[in-house]
């Protein structure tokens, strides 16, 4: 055997216990994680194969629609367009819905918009798309008439012809102006359905390149994290911390970054999901949360909670209700299971928390799917669990996140996760300390 050729012994020293490996047995471990890999691209590591995701993406999508039985799908939601094409649609034209991708179920994707602004510079830019790009249709958003959608419908018909899928349902997903459309459509002969389901259900499993840029949005999210603990002090502000945070993103090669959830003080209880410019000051507790750096499209939703000097004795007893809800959530996160067996190691009563009705607890203890879009499948709340309870599966990438201030307080602490789940448990892509509280400035 390899292992005795070798004769490499390693003692690993752990919990009090000694565990033995041949070098060559650690070698060719199935089990063991890579390490995150590097940004760019290199000629001396694979790293992540962006042919290999998108064909993925495509697949996923196509097969989908099949089992839907969509000819062809219609979407204007910046996210599928990327999904889709691995084109980044910018914000301004993102909130204008001036960008769509067709993707008939056996075809390539087309293209329109698209962010580059000008067709030719994506059909250079982007060969993979094999030229099919193609010019904005314009500012949807605000078309009132069916006789304003008119261009889209006949230049959606031709791909449709020309893919021989024009008598087949055509699916729309990610326009505001739906209702006209469709019905633009039905004039022009053409089957519309609502494709909302059949996108979510496609994107919802993930390929290890897509998880590996997550895990990379991760990291990046946990640099700004340290360059935020290392500016926490009084008289800094909860927006400041924000444009820190922000800044070692965009060094660090964020496509984008949305803003954070940074909270102090009285406003961690309750909890609020934005910031302000209120000054921390000595006892503060500050709820951060990374929720939007992203690595080539791949998104994070990170909370940790920091404190502005030692912790008392109460904000350590919230802080370790909180972590141990997290913690418990996490325990049930592996294939077979479902949402509810997520939900049921948390309290499934709203009073928990000093409510009434899950309508204001909701979230409160929560998970969701994560990728492209801040939000994907599948979502993870008591009331819906319980409803309708969705299997877990490998390829799945899933934030949980808990709170837990109590009822009249002052604090409150936020802490959430993101794991990939695998064959046997889960994956865990984020890794900034949350055994205790993270403390700053100290005097």
């Amino acid at each position: 055997m390899l292992s005795k050729t070798f004769g490499v012994q390693i003692d690993l020293h752990y919990n009090r216990k000694t565990y033995n490996f041949s070098a060559v047995q650690l070698l060719f471990r199935k089990d063991v994680k890579s390490m995150s890999w590097g940004s760019m691209g290199t000629d001396r590591e694979e790293r992540i194969n962006y042919d290999r995701m998108r064909n993925y993406r495509l697949e996923r999508m196509k097969k989908q629609m099949k089992k839907d039985g969509i000819g062809a799908l219609l979407s204007f939601d910046a996210w599928t367009v990327r999904y889709l094409s691995g084109a980044y649609v910018t914000i301004p034209t993102r909130w204008i819905e001036s960008q769509a991708v067709v993707l008939p179920k056996d075809g390539d994707p087309y293209v329109f918009g698209g962010g580059s602004g000008v067709p030719y510079r994506m059909r250079n830019e982007m060969p993979w798309l094999k030229r099919k790009v193609y010019g904005m249709f314009g500012m949807l958003k605000i078309l009132e008439t069916k006789e304003d959608f008119k261009p889209v419908v006949e230049a959606v018909s031709k791909i449709l012809e020309e893919n021989g899928v024009k008598d087949e349902p055509l699916g729309i997903e990610g326009c505001s102006s739906q209702l006209i459309l469709s019905e633009a459509f039905k004039d022009a002969g053409i089957t519309i359905v609502d494709a909302r389901h059949t996108v979510q259900e496609a994107r919802k499993i993930k390929n290890k390149d897509e998880i590996e840029c997550v895990r990379m949005a991760s990291a990046m999210a946990e640099a700004a994290f340290e360059d935020m603990r290392q500016a926490i002090k009084p008289g800094i502000k909860e927006c400041a911390l924000v444009g820190i945070g922000m800044k070692k993103l965009y060094e660090l090669g964020a496509d984008k970054c949305q803003e954070f959830v940074c909270i102090s003080g009285p406003l961690t209880n309750p909890w609020r999901i934005d910031y302000t410019d209120r000054i921390i000051r000595p006892g503060d507790l500050i709820i951060i949360d990374v929720n939007g750096a992203s690595f080539n499209g791949y998104k994070t939703c990170y909370y940790r909670t920091f404190s502005c000097g030692r912790p008392t004795a109460e904000q350590k007893e919230i802080y370790d209700i909180c972590r141990d809800m997290l913690n418990n959530g996490l325990s049930a996160v592996k294939p077979g299971n479902t949402t509810l067996d997520i939900c049921e190691k948390w309290p499934t009563d709203p009073s928990f928390w000093g409510y009434e009705s899950w309508q204001d607890a909701v979230g409160l203890a929560l998970g969701h799917g994560l990728g492209l879009s801040l939000h994907e499948k599948p979502f993870i709340s008591y009331p819906v669990a319980k409803r309708n309870p969705e299997k877990l599966e490998p390829g799945m990438v899933i934030a949980v996140e808990t709170w837990y201030g109590k009822w009249g307080g002052r604090d409150a602490v936020r802490l959430e996760d993101v794991v990939a789940v695998t064959e046997t448990g889960y994956d865990l892509l984020t890794v900034w300390p949350k055994d205790e509280l993270t403390v700053c400035w100290t005097g």
